[in-house]
């Protein structure tokens, strides 16, 4: 099945206008993550607790979650080149910002113009990605999207910790500036005019919501999204005290990881464009599988270091073939899709973040694994779910 959208076709299809778009989604990553690695410069530098510094980056996650259906409707009918460059010119305005600030104040006051870049570009990135390249080629652009989105994630941190350790921590969004200057570039140069034949109405959230099959995708996207991060944002603790890995190794490994998930976004593309459902099959029962493999080969390093690295690419899978599942289940509100998907992913991140302190706290690091893979479960019933409504019409 193919997705459609109601963005009118370009004159050309055009891969470069895909990478443009996907070294943007790259550049937002950084710039998101780019904090993790820095805070303790950003705290001793601006005279606060690495707790309070730590709220640059869950600013960014607040207003992207708002941003993204707030966006979608107030955009309308604007030309999709028109708005990419102007929230790409968020991306450089936040960067400069951050670059230049003296007071938390400032930084945080940066960190929330980012957010509305982040949450309007991934509410229409992926749409807009999929019009400038043929139909049977979607999967594809999607992949090519997600990628540049896995390798920020790769980047972004590392980045951060080696700056802030031999520099100000200031010069990291000195140089996000530059590679924000360049996408915003890239995007002008080789983006074809997007233009809508009609925009996102409010109607359109509450029209996905009326189909049981789009509540059961995003049900599954939950479960996703909850289960990974339920995991791995206890990952190096969890390696280091469980696994009981050299500082070193770990670092090794959790880039290996990175590298395991670009991987898994372009093996997912591919296999998707053959047969999607079973794709989507695959990547949760490998998930599941991966996670409890963490659980059960806590360990022994070899096992684990292995477990570790199939979870990297099932994580890498999953979302390429949920968003073209739900793409193209809803082939007539493409962007309400999207932004709606944004913020159910944020949320998610939340959610897997919060009851994995909770059990790490109540019952201990290793716990953190077996409640990712028993939320993955749920992700497993919830795809054969889906797959049983399969024969019900998109909604219109």
């Amino acid at each position: 099945m193919v997705m459609q959208t109601d963005i009118q076709e370009p004159t050309t299809h055009s891969w470069l206008g895909v990478l443009a778009i996907a070294l943007g989604a790259l550049s937002l990553v950084v710039t998101e993550f780019l904090p993790v690695g820095l805070l303790p410069g950003i705290a001793r530098d601006l005279g606060i607790a690495e707790g309070t510094a730590g709220l640059a980056v869950t600013a960014t996650a607040i207003l992207g979650f708002l941003a993204a259906p707030v966006t979608a409707i107030a955009i309308g009918r604007v030309d999709r080149k028109r708005v990419l460059l102007g929230l790409t010119a968020l991306l450089i305005a936040s960067s400069v910002l951050s670059w230049k600030a003296q007071d938390f104040t400032m930084l945080l006051l940066a960190r929330v113009i980012l957010g509305i870049g982040v949450g309007g570009f991934w509410a229409i990135s992926i749409t807009a990605a999929a019009k400038l390249v043929p139909p049977e080629k979607v999967h594809a652009a999607s992949s090519l999207v997600f990628a540049g989105i896995s390798i920020g994630s790769v980047i972004a941190v590392p980045a951060g910790s080696y700056i802030g350790a031999h520099s100000d921590w200031r010069q990291a969004f000195l140089g996000a500036s530059v590679l924000a200057v360049l996408c915003f570039v890239l995007q002008l140069i080789f983006l074809p005019s997007l233009k809508m034949k009609q925009g996102v109405r409010m109607g359109d959230f509450f029209g996905l919501l009326k189909s049981a099959r789009i509540r059961a995708i995003f049900l599954t996207v939950i479960c996703i999204v909850a289960g990974q991060y339920a995991g791995y944002t206890f990952v190096t603790p969890y390696l280091e005290q469980i696994t009981r890995l050299d500082t070193s190794i770990v670092s090794g490994l959790l880039f290996a990881y990175g590298v395991a998930t670009v991987v898994g976004n372009f093996v997912g593309g591919a296999l998707a464009g053959r047969n999607l459902h079973n794709t989507v099959v695959a990547t949760v029962w490998i998930f599941v599988l991966s996670l409890a493999g963490m659980a059960v080969f806590a360990t022994s390093p070899l096992l684990a270091g292995i477990a570790l690295l199939v979870w990297a690419l099932s994580w890498g899978m999953a979302p390429v073939g949920t968003q073209l599942w739900l793409f193209n289940a809803t082939p007539h509100a493409p962007e309400a899709a999207q932004a709606m998907n944004t913020s159910v992913f944020q949320l998610s991140i939340g959610l897997g973040s919060l009851v994995g302190g909770i059990a790490v706290n109540t019952a201990g690091l290793q716990s953190s694994m077996w409640l990712a893979a028993l939320i993955l479960a749920a992700a497993v019933l919830m795809v054969y779910i889906v797959g049983r409504m399969n024969q019900q019409p998109a909604i219109a």
